[in-house]
């Protein structure tokens, strides 16, 4: 790509933490790579709290205000302003859909952790490996996720995450989760992702 390409389109700004065009498009592959996994996990992620929740608290447990935190609460109206500004239904379902990542990964913090104890995560996470094999909290489970999402950021606003140490191991921590909630989920999204 010629260089008044590069400075029109992409912007010297933006292809200054590169090394080289070499490195952007290895950046490019690495963020195409990881766009069908990451998909596969926040809608698993979100369907599988939601069938959770839905049957722990309540079937509208996104309007319990004693459940969610107040953070948790914002967010839930935020999308469901975000919905009447677009004219569209607030059902539950669409509310859901428009909750970002970011909501469904701190229902995992700290605040959350007298609420979802470990039989609920059994429940999110059908396959999670007995305490023999490795002892998964909600904890490990956040940081796993959170480190998972600030990937996942990073991919979907087009943002480097080649040769960042951070991510290293993110397609094993994604592959993981996706195994919690079932073999065939991982290897549908592998099988997909080929």
């Amino acid at each position: 790509m010629k260089d008044g390409l590069i400075k029109k389109f992409i912007t010297d700004k933006r292809f200054q933490s590169y090394a080289d065009i070499y490195e952007y498009e290895e950046n490019l592959h690495i963020s195409k790579r990881a766009y069908i996994p990451l998909s596969i996990l926040e809608v698993s992620l979100r369907n599988s709290i939601d069938a959770l929740l839905s049957d722990k608290v309540d079937e509208n447990w996104h309007t319990d205000e004693s459940f969610l935190t107040k953070d948790s609460v914002f967010k839930i109206n935020q999308a469901i302003e975000l919905l009447q500004r677009r004219r569209e239904s607030v059902s539950k379902h669409k509310i859901i859909a428009e909750l970002s990542f970011g909501f469904w990964v701190n229902l995992f913090k700290k605040p959350y952790d007298k609420k979802l104890r470990i039989n609920d995560l059994k429940k999110i996470f059908p396959n999670l490996p007995p305490k023999s094999v490795a002892l998964i909290n909600r904890e490990k489970i956040y940081k796993e996720l959170n480190h998972i999402r600030n990937f996942r950021n990073r991919v979907f606003h087009y943002e480097k995450v080649v040769n960042k140490d951070g991510y290293n191991m993110v397609f094993e921590e994604i592959n993981e989760i996706l195994r919690y909630f079932d073999n065939d989920i991982y290897e549908f999204a592998t099988k997909v992702n080929n």
